[in-house]
């Protein structure tokens, strides 16, 4: 009942409507007859015009007002007809939608039918209620939708190419072998030495990985293709710090220290690789091992010699820049002479891409593949440190 109230209210407002308009037309046609009837009396008496002339002029009035009047009632008619269509259309919907409902009230079984018909008043414009479909979305590129770790070793390492995927390469033996020089006395032998090397072989292993994407995406979104491509080298660069730090944990010197501070930590680890006879240019540690060179603060409030930091918080001991690396692992240092390791290569790191991978092809699919054939070479291992810090 409520519902049909709700009809009727808006019917009514719409009549209402309509015969507003039609008065407003009928109002100002009816002052422009008597207008037009005033100016007729004004013109009759200056110009002495007869009775029938002025008959004529006010019958072509009166003919020129209904006229007026029959266009404003059909204009309303056209109006208040699509008006009803469209009530009529709203009805039948309603209907439909709810045909069930009005069989079971009908039958008794039912607690009645309840239609909203759906006449939107005018109001104010609002995305919300006015805008069908989305808005328009502006594009921005993103340089920075992932962080990149700085160093990757592969820029610390010097990087040979090889034409196979096993290499061999000698390494002297500590101790490199047996006797001493000596003093010869007149008439003796000299002393005799031996020296003793290994070979080692290292089998080259692919570091591989591989993204699927639909074509649908690539072609919808633009940025995506380098992103892949990028986000590929840059996984592949963590997994191969990853192998190489582990490896070189594994057959480093083991850092050997009784000071407490963290500079004090480093210079006896600087001291314990020179006396090896290597000489360190690169140590890499975690950023809370950074930071905790930066806060180091004695008793007397000054730090050990040697030890320079520029404006930027970048660390050198002893000349030797301290670089913290993400993927250190927690509270551990590595002291190296970079030098005596490389990377054997015999396939170059590069991203490929292909259609034809499985059944890539039916289901318009492309699979993005990254690898790279290669192994850390380790000529000498003693000429690391690796310790706590």
């Amino acid at each position: 009942m409520s519902d049909l109230k709700s009809f009727e209210t808006a019917l009514e407002a719409k009549l209402a409507e309509q015969k507003a308009e039609v008065a407003s037309v009928t109002e100002k046609a009816a002052k422009q007859f008597d207008s037009k009837v005033e100016q007729i009396n004004e013109q009759l008496e200056k110009s002495n015009k007869t009775i029938a002339e002025a008959v004529a002029e006010v019958k072509e009035a009166k003919a020129a007002f209904g006229k007026l009047s029959a266009n404003a009632e059909q204009k309303v008619a056209k109006s208040y007809g699509e008006h009803i269509n469209n009530i009529k259309a709203e009805i039948a919907n309603g209907v439909e939608k709810g045909w069930s409902a009005i069989k079971d009230a009908a039958r008794g079984n039912g607690k009645g039918f309840t239609y909203e018909l759906n006449e939107k008043a005018v109001g104010v414009m609002l995305e919300s209620s006015n805008l069908t479909g989305s808005i328009y979305t502006s594009y921005v590129d993103n340089a920075y939708m992932r962080s990149y770790v700085n160093p990757h070793l592969r820029s610390v390492f010097n990087i040979i190419p090889v034409s196979t995927g096993s290499v061999s390469f000698p390494r002297g033996n500590t101790p490199v072998g047996e006797g001493s020089f000596g003093k010869q006395t007149e008439g003796s032998a000299k002393a005799q030495l031996d020296y003793d090397v290994t070979m080692v072989n290292v089998a080259l292993s692919f570091i591989a990985g591989y993204a699927k994407v639909s074509r649908q995406m690539i072609d919808d979104l633009p940025f995506l293709q380098a992103y892949l491509q990028s986000s590929l080298i840059e996984d592949f660069q963590r997994a191969e710090n990853t192998y190489y730090l582990n490896a070189i944990a594994s057959s480093a010197t083991a850092g050997s220290t009784a000071a407490s501070e963290k500079a004090e930590k480093f210079i006896d680890y600087v001291a314990q690789l020179n006396s090896l006879n290597w000489n360190a240019n690169l140590a890499l540690t975690t950023y809370a091992g950074w930071a905790s060179l930066l806060k180091t603060k004695p008793s007397d409030y000054s730090v050990p010699g040697g030890v320079v930091i520029d404006n930027s918080g970048n660390v050198r001991i002893v000349g030797i820049p301290v670089v913290p690396h993400s993927q250190v692992t927690a509270d551990k240092i590595y002291l190296m002479d970079t030098t005596k390791y490389a990377i054997a290569q015999q396939s170059g790191l590069a991203v490929r891409s292909t259609e034809f991978d499985q059944d890539d092809f039916i289901k318009n699919l492309i699979t993005f593949r990254c690898e790279a054939r290669c192994e850390l070479l380790q000529f000498n291992p003693s000429a690391a440190i690796y310790g706590t810090f």
